[in-house]
């Protein structure tokens, strides 16, 4: 599915624009309030140690969360690199490649930059370390889920399901975000952070793949 350049020079301008705002009201600490009341708000009132919701809401967050994890992006990634040999489409490869790798690569740098610590503010239901913002799961599952679906639409798809597919990698992306914070390893504008950061990458890598393949993105897929 191609979209049109000026579309996404739009939607990037907007998101480089919310990146900074988030991140410098991040840095001034005049997010604390906001963080702090949405992460109390996902656990019990007498007992902030104890999650929110029903007993099993606690498994689907922990397994969605899963979804955007180095280790199942990392195989995602091997997985459609491993099909684009074999489809000796080394264009699309160098596509995902760049996606993927240059996602991550940029999140790490940013963390380090920011150096923000994980919240202190409920226990952490799950595992975590390095630095908290910005949320390295939803730049990921952002940039790997969304950008996969823009490359795999088929041209020839009727306009349903174009949107269906591509609303589907943006709920699971959101939902990934939701997941770290109800864990409570990350702060609400963590996780903002990061679906924006993952917006601009995509556009990037889209605009990336427009400019090398020079044709529809599924025409290249199945070439």
């Amino acid at each position: 599915m191609q979209l049109k350049s000026n579309k996404i020079l739009i939607i990037l301008s907007i998101s480089i624009l919310l990146f900074c705002l988030i991140a410098v009201l991040e840095s001034t600490g005049l997010t604390k309030h906001f963080d702090k009341s949405i992460l109390l708000s996902f656990r019990q009132s007498g007992d902030n140690s104890i999650p929110a919701g029903p007993v099993w809401l606690l498994d689907f967050m922990t397994d969605i969360s899963f979804l955007g994890s180095v280790t199942v992006i990392i195989l995602i990634t091997l997985f459609v690199s491993v099909f684009f040999i074999i489809k000796k489409n080394l264009t699309l490869l160098w596509v995902i490649l760049f996606a993927a790798i240059g996602g991550g690569a940029l999140d790490l740098i940013l963390k380090e930059i920011f150096a923000r610590p994980r919240p202190e503010v409920v226990p952490h239901l799950v595992n975590a370390s390095t630095w908290s913002f910005p949320s390295g799961h939803s730049v990921m599952s952002a940039v790997v889920y969304i950008s996969l679906a823009v490359i795999f639409i088929p041209a020839n798809l009727n306009n349903r399901l174009k949107k269906y597919i591509l609303t589907s990698a943006i709920i699971l992306s959101l939902l990934i975000g939701i997941s770290r914070i109800y864990l409570g390893v990350h702060y609400p504008t963590d996780v903002l952070g990061g679906w924006i950061l993952g917006a601009i990458w995509s556009c990037i890598s889209v605009v990336f793949a427009s400019r090398i393949i020079k044709k529809p993105l599924a025409e290249a897929t199945d070439g």
